[in-house]
């Protein structure tokens, strides 16, 4: 071998067995390894996988090494003994050992070239260890004398076979694969063909050969050329070129490198210009000018003087971004000359007179009341002294007047300033104050009292019972308390009014105008029937009045006035006429009261008039309903509340100018009833009722009217306190009827319930009836329908009907069915032959199909084995099914009619396999079946006997229908496996089984029961198995799982639950030759990376959302299309897509025979694993494996610790200042107290920083803040505006008004000053103010006022202080006012100023101590002196008993066990 290919084998093989070990092995993410250039002494750097491999020079010296950094030694790739080389070169000498020879000491010497065999064996043969000598071909033997084959001796190596030739002529050796040779000695060298391809160099072998590629070519021959394109290595959307082991990219415009990953700035030549700012884009860049330049670099200056700004002939001159006027010389001023220069500027007008420009000159317009070039000259509107009757005049110019007079309030105005205003005295008014005040003008005089004007005032006249200077105070009459024995007192006006108090019980009431009397009208009274006597006293004489109740009437209510109806009839009433009597006391028009009880919904409650005029009340469907026929006009009201429930209700008609209905009860009083009812006369105007009304018919109505009523049935029940007109109306006044009579008797007839249970009972009065449920039948509802059987035992019953009467095209079938089976054929209607209507089960469903169309089903399932009524209707062509509450419109038929003489067939048809159809023949019972309200019967003792012959058909033909509902012998072919007990249910069976199996059969073994799951597994039942669910923690502990060719299904998805907090972890990894399946973490996201079946690429992949947040989540990796031979993959976490890849890959069938590895590099938690939905156990019972086919099995690794746990991050108490940790798995949170925050709650929160009060200052204060409102305001927040008002001083009638922090008060026209204490015009001493009581006046600028000597105070000094109103006075003492001072008149036994000393003389206390310490030492004395007699006395005692000697343990206090030491002395045991 020539060492030139040595040397260039080695760089290839090198970079071979690199480039297959990192292709896609490990989950990492690949970096570029060769950017800080490693390779050393001119060695290329080639970018793998998992780094990166030097390529080191071949010219000059040679170099070796991962980095190129060692001369290059041939020895070290040689298999050579004593091997010397020259370092740096390719050149090396062997010294070969004895027996071989070549450049490497490969092959062998022979040693049989000095012919060392003597005869008669001179056949030498190589063998490993030297030679052997053997006999010539032919011979044999000892002495080679023997005729032989060549083949004992076995000369063929390298396992080839010897078969010897013909006649002994020899042999011949057939060679294995791979040698040749007369003895198979040559190992044959398959490269000399030249398989491997693209320079790649080819490695002999046994019968084999081995390709190794140089770089950018791949396959068993090297014959694929590497697209190294597939890694798509170009970024922002580059077209890569591939290329022989290299790639090439072509970049977009705007970027560059070598994967086209740099953005090229075009910013960094600074194109843009005066100050603009460059901002780069992708192939472009743009400039963003300041403002007043212009263009693509900014390059122009705009002029801003292009359009004309300035007026008025200014100059313009341009600046940058912005301009100059020059308004020289041309009158005017502005940034743009647009302003006249204005002479009024000075404001040379006064008085706030108008000054109007001119040309250089200007004119002052002034205002009313002001003149003079400049308008100075205030014009004197007071000299001609016009105000009359002594007013004051004030000029409207003069500001001061508007503060000091009241009737100015509103502000000065220049507007207003022209004339006067007279201020004039007190009873004067008008312009000139010429105008006597009528203070009567305003009736001040309240209450009807009378007013007499008088000078500046006025005098009010009150009337009775009213007082007060202007009559507004009702004089309270019960003041005085005139009503007693705690009557309360109402005033009114001039008198009041007592209401007595309610009379305890047993005691008699009080009466009388003041409630002062005894009511006693009541003793003895003769009120009858338990009325209530209610006492009086009229005019001084004690009386009383009964009051009835229902039921009674009379002044002692002793007439009952109870009747009842127990048979149809009515009783006639006559009253007198409207207009004859009582004609002021009624109201007009007609009413007519009652109460009544009654249970029957539909009878005539009273009929008043004839035919024509007519008012009637009657029960309609058990509410009231009032009519009115009169003057050619009806009117209609009634109640919707039902009043035909046996209780007494009362009731009221009414026909005036409308028609009222109205009833009263417990439901009206508290509102929750509808109780009232009313309608109009359509022309507002009152009825007035005919002669006919005097007669009034009572419970019924004569036969000539009753077509007049809608009940048309008289009434059954009682009635009482029938009022008419207002007339009583007593039974003994009605006329004799049948079955009326006196009192009222009712029997419960529903009670107890004489409907078995089976219908409702309705209270006919004098009777009852039962509207029986079905299948229900008879007085009583006690009998039932039969129910019969179809198909029992599967037989084919039917049972058919001849139809002899029409139902029209509007009819319903009805039915109560109960079945198991889905399918078959309840209800058909044939003529001649073919099927028009037919009502069939269809996968449980009731389906209904008319003469052309296919069956329709109702979504409801009836198929469940319980009995269910089913109701098909039809109605002008449409299909309805009535399932208990339920109307189901089903489909539209068209018109069908059931005629007479067709067929109607139950069950099934004549025939089987017509009936297929439907779904074959019914299995199941069937009841009461109904052909529009016809009975289908099945026999003539299926009938109730009062049922009438139409409204029942007999069958034609009955076959195999038995009677009653029957359930097939399920249990007969023993369904239940693995020893389960049958029992038998309606057609179905149910199956008892053991405790480890379960199903409808007890087919399923329950593996789950036995606990077979160790160290606290949660054990999953599976259909062949069972699984030992469980959580794992683990710290880069990984397990290694294989399936052994378990596995069924196809692997398309892999799913699992984790949780951790690693951003960067491989989870699950495992390979098969060129196939790769890896899921990881990469940047808390889910990292996927796939190579199936053939194909070249990995495919790699990310989910979007981050997992590594410290909570449970699951990620599933699976097929797009699991059906497809190959197909996109996606990755969901917690149940939502996160990611697919760009490709196509096959499924992962390859993990059913390779090494799974779990978790080799991750720390968190795991819980269910699984690999084609298989379960990756974390517990694994080596001595009872599960028995499911599908499972993996562990094969290596490290144990798990079982069950999540993080590190105890919360064990340091890392939250300070009272804060709660919360442990988030390897991470804390704390949940600071209030008043912290900070990561840790080490930073006192700063609840100012909001800044929260609105008008204060905030102090920060922990877990909370305190606003310092501002003057005026308040609340927590300082946001309410205080009302100063609230605790204002304004006095004398001022209004106050509110301000910030303060207040103003606005007085009325006679006063002034900040709270308006002072009179205006200010008062003056002697002339308007004497101060009593010694005061002394003394005026000032707002008038005269009074300082009071001491004792007394008011304006003027006018009240007396009270010194006692303080209560100085102790312990009892009476004080008396003197003047400025107070005398207090002690208590017996008390003295002093304030009567706070105790007069009595104080008795000398002995001190407490000089009691207790003697006491104290005598019970000392006594305790020493009792002791001691108990130890003389205990003494003796032991001395009579025997002697005594304390034990050594009792010396020494120990407690020692007694076994070691001698037994006691009998004289010790004593003690």
């Amino acid at each position: 071998m020539e060492f030139a290919s040595v040397h260039s084998k080695f760089h290839r093989t090198v970079l071979l067995i690199m480039v297959i070990n990192n292709w896609g092995i490990l989950c990492v993410e690949t970096t570029d390894s060769c950017a800080s250039l490693p390779c050393q002494n001119g060695g290329t750097c080639i970018q793998t996988e998992e780094g990166y491999a030097c390529l080191c020079p071949t010219e000059t010296l040679l170099y070796m090494g991962k980095d190129c950094e060692e001369l290059y030694d041939p020895c070290t790739f040689v298999d050579c003994p004593n091997c010397t080389s020259v370092l740096g070169s390719e050149g090396y000498i062997c010294s070969c050992p004895n027996g071989f020879t070549g450049p490497n000491c490969t092959l062998r010497t022979s040693s049989c070239d000095s012919s060392p065999c003597p005869a008669p064996r001179t056949e030498c043969v190589e063998e490993e260890d030297g030679y052997a000598c053997r006999c010539p071909t032919g011979y044999g033997g000892e002495d080679c004398q023997a005729a032989a084959g060549d083949c004992t001796v076995e000369p063929c190596l390298n396992n080839g076979t010897c078969e010897p030739l013909a006649d002994e002529a020899g042999h011949e050796c057939q060679c294995g694969s791979g040698f040749g040779g007369p003895r198979c000695e040559e190992d044959l060298d398959e490269c000399l063909s030249h398989p491997c391809q693209n320079g790649a160099i080819c490695m002999d072998g046994v019968n084999s050969y081995q390709c190794f590629c140089v770089p950018g070519f791949q396959g068993y021959h090297c014959e694929i050329d590497i697209n190294e394109c597939a890694s798509r290595p170009c970024e922002n959307n580059g077209t890569c070129i591939n290329g022989k082991d290299r790639y090439s990219c072509e970049c977009l415009l705007g970027y560059t490198g070598v994967n086209c990953e740099v953005e090229v700035d075009e910013c960094a030549s600074n194109p843009c210009q005066n100050g603009a700012t460059c901002h780069d884009y992708v192939g472009l860049y743009a400039c963003e000018c300041l403002v007043g330049f212009e263009g693509l670099d900014c390059e122009i200056d705009i002029d801003e003087c292009t359009s004309a700004p300035c007026l008025n002939e200014g100059i313009c001159n341009d600046l940058v971004d912005s301009y100059e006027c020059d308004c020289s010389n041309t009158g005017f001023m502005g940034d743009t000359c647009e302003m006249d220069i204005p002479e009024c500027a000075s404001s040379p007008c006064q008085n706030n007179a108008t000054c109007q420009e001119g040309i250089k000159s200007y004119v002052c317009l002034c205002w009313p009341g002001y003149e003079g070039e400049h308008c100075e000259v205030d014009i004197d509107e007071c000299a001609a002294e016009p105000c009359q009757n002594g007013g004051s005049c004030f000029e409207r110019s003069d500001e001061r007047s508007y503060a000091a007079l009241p009737q100015w309030d509103w502000e000065f105005s220049f507007s207003d300033a022209a004339g006067y205003l007279c201020e004039c005295l007190p009873g004067f008014t008008g312009e000139n104050c010429s105008v006597n005040i009528d203070e009567c003008e305003s009736a001040p005089c309240q209450n009807g009292a009378s007013c007499e004007d008088l000078i500046n005032s006025y005098k009010c006249v009150c009337s009775p019972g009213y007082t007060g200077v202007d009559c507004e105070v009702d004089i309270d009459e019960c003041d005085s308390g005139p009503c007693q024995n705690g009557a309360l007192c109402e005033d009114g006006v001039d008198e009041y009014l007592c209401i007595c108090p309610m009379a305890e019980e047993g005691e008699e009431p009080w009466g009388g105008r003041d409630c002062n009397i005894r009511l006693v009208g009541c003793r003895a009274h003769p009120c009858q029937n338990g009325a209530t006597c209610l006492p009086q006293l009229v005019e001084g004489e004690h009386r009383h009045t009964c009051v009835c109740p229902p039921g009674f009437h009379g002044e002692l209510c002793n007439m009952p006035t109870t009747f009842s109806f127990s048979g149809p009839g009515f009783s006639m009433v006559e009253v007198p006429h409207l207009n004859q009597s009582r004609r002021e006391a009624g109201p007009r028009g007609a009413n007519v009261s009652l109460r009544f009880r009654t249970t029957l919904p539909d009878v005539i409650l009273f009929y008043r008039g004839n035919g024509d005029s007519h008012l009637s009340l009657q029960l309609i469907g058990g509410c009231l309903k009032a009519r009115a026929v009169l003057e050619g006009m009806a009117l209609e009201t009634g109640l919707s509340s039902t009043v035909s429930d046996g209780d007494w209700h009362n009731v009221m008609v009414a026909l005036d100018k409308m028609l009222v209905l109205e009833t009263t009860g417990a439901g009206c009083r508290d509102g929750s009833g509808d109780c009232r009812a009313e309608v109009d006369h359509p022309d507002h105007a009152y009825f007035h009722p005919p002669d006919s009304f005097t007669q009034t018919m009572v419970g019924g109505v004569q036969p000539e009217y009753l077509d007049y009523t809608e009940s048309r049935t008289g009434f059954l029940g009682c009635m009482e306190d029938l009022l008419i007109d207002g007339w009583p109306v007593l039974p003994k006044a009605l006329s004799p009827a049948e079955g009326l009579e006196l009192g009222c008797t009712k029997t419960d007839w529903c009670h107890p319930d004489p409907c078995s249970g089976h219908g409702q009972c309705i209270d006919m009065w004098i009777s009852y009836r039962c509207e029986c449920n079905r299948p229900f039948y008879g007085s009583s509802c006690a009998e039932e329908y039969s129910t019969w059987t179809f198909g029992h035992e599967d037989s084919v019953s039917f049972v058919s009907y001849n139809v002899p009467d029409s139902h029209g095209e509007n009819f319903s079938v009805s039915f109560f069915l109960r079945s198991l089976k889905k399918d078959g054929l309840i209800f058909q209607l044939r003529r001649e032959g073919g099927a028009y209507f037919t009502a069939s089960l269809q996968a449980g469903l009731i389906a209904v199909s008319g003469p052309y169309g296919t069956p329709v089903p109702a979504q409801i399932f009836v198929a469940n084995g319980k009995k269910t009524l089913l109701t098909v209707e039809l109605l002008n062509g449409l299909a309805f099914l009535r399932h208990g509450e339920q109307r189901l419109l089903l489909a539209e038929f068209g018109e069908v009619v059931v005629e007479a003489g067709d067929m109607a067939y139950i069950g099934g048809v004549p025939g089987g396999s017509s009936a297929k159809l439907w779904g074959g023949h019914l299995k199941g019972c069937l009841q009461d079946v109904r052909l529009a309200g016809v009975h289908l019967a099945m026999s003539e003792e299926d009938i109730a006997d009062d049922l009438p012959p139409d409204q029942v058909y007999f069958p034609s033909h009955v076959q195999s229908v038995q009677q009653g509902c029957l359930s097939d012998d399920t249990c007969q072919v023993g369904p239940c496996q693995n020893g389960g007990k049958c029992t038998i249910t309606w057609n179905d069976f149910a199956c008892k089984c053991p405790l480890n199996f379960t199903g409808r059969m007890c087919e399923t073994r329950v593996w789950c029961v036995s606990d077979p799951c160790v160290m606290g597994g949660r054990c999953v039942d599976l259909p062949d198995g069972y699984e030992c669910l469980t959580n794992a923690t683990f710290e880069d502990n990984g397990l290694q799982f294989r399936a052994n060719h378990s596995l069924i299904a196809p692997v398309t998805s892999i799913s699992m639950e984790l949780r951790t907090r690693e951003e960067n972890a491989v989870l699950l990894r495992a390979s098969n030759g060129a196939e790769l399946f890896c899921v990881g973490l990469l940047n808390s996201t889910v990292l996927v990376k796939i190579r199936s079946g053939n194909s070249l690429e990995v495919l790699a992949f990310t989910s979007d959302q981050a997992i590594g947040d410290g909570d449970w989540h699951r990620v599933e990796v699976s097929m797009a299309e699991a059906r497809q031979g190959s197909s996109r993959w996606v990755v969901a976490v917690d149940g939502q897509d996160g990611g697919m890849s760009q490709g196509a890959a096959g499924n992962l069938n390859f993990l059913n025979e390779s090494a799974v590895w779990l978790a080799e590099n991750f720390t968190g938690c795991l819980g269910e694993v699984r690999v084609g939905g298989v379960y990756l156990p974390f517990l694994h019972d080596r001595d009872a494996p599960p028995p499911q086919q599908a499972r993996f099995v562990q094969q290596g690794g490290e144990d798990v610790l079982l069950g999540c746990t993080g590190s105890p991050v919360c064990l340091s108490q890392p939250c300070l200042n009272n804060g709660e940790c919360e442990d988030l798995f390897n991470s804390f949170n704390c949940t600071c107290a209030a008043g912290w925050e900070g990561q840790y709650c080490e930073l006192d929160t700063d609840d100012c920083a909001d800044e929260p009060c609105l008008h204060g200052e905030c102090t920060d204060m922990l877990a909370g803040f305190h606003c310092n409102c501002l003057p005026g305001y308040g609340g927590e927040l300082c946001e309410e505006d205080l009302d100063e008002c609230l605790r204002h001083g304004c006095q004398n009638g001022g209004t106050c008004v509110d301000g910030v922090g303060l207040y103003t008060c606005i007085c009325p026209h006679n006063f002034t000053g900040p709270l308006c204490e002072w009179s205006f015009p200010p008062i003056k001493c002697d002339q308007d103010l004497q101060c009593a009581n010694g005061g002394a006046c003394s005026e000032g600028i707002w008038g005269a006022n009074c300082t009071c000597v001491p004792g007394y105070s008011g304006d003027r000094c006018e009240v007396d202080i009270d010194e006692c109103e303080s209560n100085p006075c102790q312990n009892g003492g009476s004080c008396r006012d003197r003047l400025n001072r107070f005398q207090c008149v002690c208590a017996a036994g008390f003295n002093g100023p304030l009567c706070e000393s105790n007069k009595e003389p104080r008795k000398e206390r002995v001190p407490l101590l000089v009691v207790a310490i003697p006491l104290a030492c005598c019970c000392v004395l006594l305790a020493v002196i009792g002791l001691t007699f108990m130890v003389m006395t205990a003494r003796k005692k032991r001395q009579s008993e025997g002697t005594y000697s304390p034990s050594q343990q009792e010396v020494a206090g120990a407690r020692l066990e007694m076994d070691s030491v001698l037994k006691v002395p009998p004289e010790e045991r004593l003690i």
